[in-house]
């Protein structure tokens, strides 16, 4: 796990252009403190910064190879290398070293830019051709690792990160879109491959882009990730093919060079891969978090897991004092606005990680692969619902808007009466547009947070409304929001985490699966759990997940409201946010009024990143390169 940035113009490159580079790099030198190194031609430059896992002593990059022609660089980790590697080596290349960045720009040379498809892992790679003077960029297929980039009339910038776009001279300061920020008011996030401003952009996941100078980008997927429901396989022989899948994924993300931890919390996903992770590396440890507050802690429950598959656990007991000191940095890691409220506890355990390995393994991906978000249950009702007659609905739709809130049944009618296209964004669903009226001063009544999400809806048209949902979170809430706090969060620390269930074999296995392979027996992920039931214990079986739970909901009616008016009050983003209505929206969950924790999380978090990157950017610069950041 690495980090890099780039420059590559159709004409030379200027001093400032060398001067901008090495600023970038050092902005993300946390995700690489091993080495820092750079190569520079006349019209491109790359710049690395190194976390070494794998060949210790001769992985550097960027690596040229011996003709000189090919440079790269390669964050991430590709878990087929030395399979590839071999087979290049039979066919007569030879190696000077083991690393993946030598096999990728081999493989690169002998095969051109489909050489991507080969490759097993979480990837963004970098190739330049001094020869032909192009530039090849590529990112896995799921999206785990980043490629932020920015186009100008010269050519490309690019990093692993938005923040090192701070240090770019052409791009003096973020500005922010309208219309995307109101999708963020929505999802919570911008989603990908749009960020917060007009200026950067993401590389999409699965895509690659192969530019000649001069040339704009124009990303071309590489690979398919779309399920496809087959009734003819028999459960049993999915649940043989899973298994199979999922551990030979997870001994896959065990190779390293150096010690291999696992996240632990009360739930299957994160249970599985520590379980086998353990049998292939005993002594493994396991790593937990909690804030002290009831019914937010995972502590008792991962402590029973630990025990029961016998590996060593080490836990994390957090509270206010560490909530403080870690909120701006977490804000700053994230780069654009994220309102995630589970995103301290994920910075404060990798924190705690990186103090015993370099390597963590982690269960995102699951959940969106096998259904196992207890929003998905919701599937079978309302489709019951949705099937009625249109004149049956009709009433029913109607009835659904009449009610209080507090009736039971309500959202019940509401979703069973309504598409799930028009109604469903992804996992978190935070202000629809009559709410964000209310507070966000540059409301347009054109735009819809359906804008965001109709082109993925229409990849899956006539699918089942569970299968509907999961492409919806898979290309919106995993994207965005999950892989986004895995990797900025454990890189603020230069701890690698790694994903065994996004892999390409586990989705060859995931993908195939029908809706009651998923849904069964009244819990979500029925089948993963059925294929472990043997080596977990029961109760973590059934157990549904909670998700590192932080509790602001409760923090914000007593200890951090002074705090949350604070930051309402700045004089930050005024003119984008009603700070009255947002006040209001405080009072009222202090005084239980109702439960809108998330809003004002959501509201505070682009605050303080409006604060940090664009109200005190200078000073944000200053303490980037000062160290302090």
């Amino acid at each position: 796990m690495c980090g890099f940035a780039g420059i590559f113009k159709a004409y030379p490159l200027t001093e400032k252009d060398k001067e901008d580079l090495e600023k970038m790099s050092e902005c993300i030198r946390h995700r690489g403190p091993d080495d820092a190194q750079s190569v520079i031609d006349e019209s491109a430059a790359l710049a690395f910064r190194r976390l070494s896992i794998i060949d210790l002593e001769k992985g550097t990059q960027p690596f040229t190879d011996k003709s000189g022609r090919y440079t790269g660089i390669f964050n991430g980790e590709i878990y087929n290398y030395l399979e590839i590697r071999d087979k290049l080596m039979k066919e007569g290349y030879v190696f000077e070293t083991r690393s993946e960045i030598e096999t990728i720009v081999t493989l690169y040379e002998k095969v051109g830019e489909r050489f991507i498809e080969e490759l097993r892992g979480m990837f963004s790679i970098v190739i330049y051709d001094r020869e032909e003077k192009t530039l090849f960029a590529g990112r896995d297929p799921f999206g785990i690792k980043p490629f932020y980039y920015r186009e100008n009339e010269s050519g490309i910038v690019f990093s692993s990160e938005f923040k090192a776009f701070l240090f770019d001279s052409n791009m003096p300061s973020y500005s922010v879109n309208d219309e995307y920020l109101q999708s963020y008011f929505t999802f919570q996030y911008v989603t990908e491959p749009d960020t917060v401003t007009d200026d950067i952009k993401i590389l999409p996941a699965g895509h690659y882009v192969f530019l000649k100078q001069g040339e704009k980008v124009k990303p071309k997927p590489y690979i398919d990730i779309s399920f496809k429901p087959d009734k003819s396989i028999s459960f049993d022989e999915k649940e043989k093919r899973l298994r199979k899948a999922v551990e030979n994924s997870i001994a896959a993300h065990m190779l390293s060079d150096v010690p291999v931890g696992s996240f632990l919390s009360s739930g299957i996903d994160s249970a599985v891969i520590t379980a086998v992770a353990s049998k292939i590396c005993p002594g493994i440890k396991a790593f937990t978090v909690a804030f002290g507050v009831k019914d937010y802690s995972e502590i008792d429950n991962a402590s029973e897991i630990a025990k029961h598959i016998d590996v060593e656990h080490i836990k994390l007991e957090a509270g206010l004092d560490e909530f403080f000191r870690a909120y701006d940095k977490v804000i700053y890691h994230l780069d654009s606005p994220m309102a995630d409220p589970s995103v301290v506890a994920i910075y404060l355990i990798c924190e705690e990680a990186a103090r015993h390995v370099k390597v963590v393994l982690s269960g995102e991906g699951s959940d969106e692969f096998f259904a196992g978000y207890k929003v998905y249950r919701t599937a079978l009702s309302s489709d019951k619902i949705y099937k009625l007659p249109t004149p049956v609905k009709a009433p029913l739709k109607l009835l659904a808007k009449t009610l209080p809130e507090s009736v039971k049944g309500k959202h019940l009618l509401a979703r069973g009466t309504t598409p799930v296209e028009e109604r469903f964004v992804g996992n978190s669903f935070i202000f629809d547009e009559t709410e964000k009226a209310k507070f966000y001063k540059k409301t347009d009544p054109n735009v819809k947070f359906t804008d965001r999400t109709k082109d993925i809806y229409a990849e899956v048209k006539g699918m089942s409304t569970l299968t509907k949902m999961q492409y919806c979170d898979m290309n919106t809430w995993l994207k965005s929001d999950i892989l986004v706090k895995g990797d900025r969060l454990s890189m603020a620390h230069s701890l690698e985490a790694r994903v065994p269930y996004l892999d390409k074999e586990v989705f060859e296995a995931a993908r195939i699966l029908c809706d009651d392979d998923k849904l069964r027996n009244g819990t979500t992920k029925y089948i993963l759990r059925h294929a472990f039931r043997d080596i977990v214990n029961e109760e973590t079986v059934m157990r549904p997940k909670l998700g590192y739970p932080v509790p602001i909901r409760v923090w914000l009616k007593d200890e951090l409201y002074d705090w949350a008016l604070g930051i309402i009050k700045s004089p930050y983003a005024d003119e984008y946010i009603d700070k009255e209505q947002a006040v209001k929206l405080l009072e009222a969950h202090r005084k239980g009024e109702g439960d809108y924790y998330k809003q004002l999380w959501t509201i505070l978090t682009f605050i303080s990143w409006y604060r940090i990157y664009v109200g005190e950017a200078d000073n944000t610069r200053q303490m980037i390169l000062d160290g302090r950041l």
